[in-house]
């Protein structure tokens, strides 16, 4: 059976929910953080463009201290009404970001730097195609869509409760698959 992404979110939200209390979330995690900055450390080009990661998300924030101890240019996004997004670059400091309706950490500053490697977001990808269901405005298609001659790669964190064998949403022809689905130990590169 095919859902709506809709109808997806809303089994699969309360599935990542409970997976992050979990011994195995932290574990995989700090396993995904470890990945990411080990395969950053090959593509060491450009800025990163990441989230705050909420907390049924990898956690992003030692990511971005170790990005920014190491000299390396981070991006955050910040978004906007009409469901469009910039990213920002960001230092570090406390005083940078202000918490959105959504709860969100985001630049109070404004800015619009693309960003050479994007962190994408997700509720779940697909290991064969990199499809993927965002959290549901749109935010990243739309940004990925409109930069794509300018973004280097994408990539994106997944624990297992995100990752699928097939898709059981609807994919539509707008949604924009990610390049790099790291997954535990091993990367998933399309």
């Amino acid at each position: 059976m095919t859902l709506t992404k809709k109808a997806f979110r809303q089994l699969q939200i309360p599935r990542m929910v409970e997976f992050a209390k979990t011994p195995a979330f932290k574990r995989e995690s700090q396993q995904l953080q470890g990945d990411l900055l080990a395969w950053l450390a090959t593509h060491p080009q450009g800025s990163v463009g990441l989230t705050m990661a909420g907390g049924i998300e990898v956690p992003t924030a030692p990511i971005i201290d170790q990005l920014l101890a190491a000299g390396r240019p981070v991006l955050l996004p910040k978004t906007f009404p009409d469901r469009s997004m910039h990213f920002v670059p960001y230092h570090g400091g406390a005083d940078e970001l202000a918490r959105t309706d959504y709860g969100i950490l985001e630049p109070v500053a404004d800015a619009d730097v693309v960003p050479a490697i994007v962190v994408v977001p997700g509720v779940a990808f697909v290991r064969g195609s990199h499809a993927r269901v965002g959290f549901g405005a749109g935010y990243y298609d739309r940004y990925l869509a409109r930069h794509a001659a300018a973004i280097q790669h994408t990539i994106t964190l997944a624990t297992t409760v995100m990752l699928f064998n097939a898709p059981t949403w609807r994919v539509a022809e707008h949604d924009v698959p990610v390049g790099t689905l790291l997954e535990g130990k091993r990367i998933n590169e399309q």
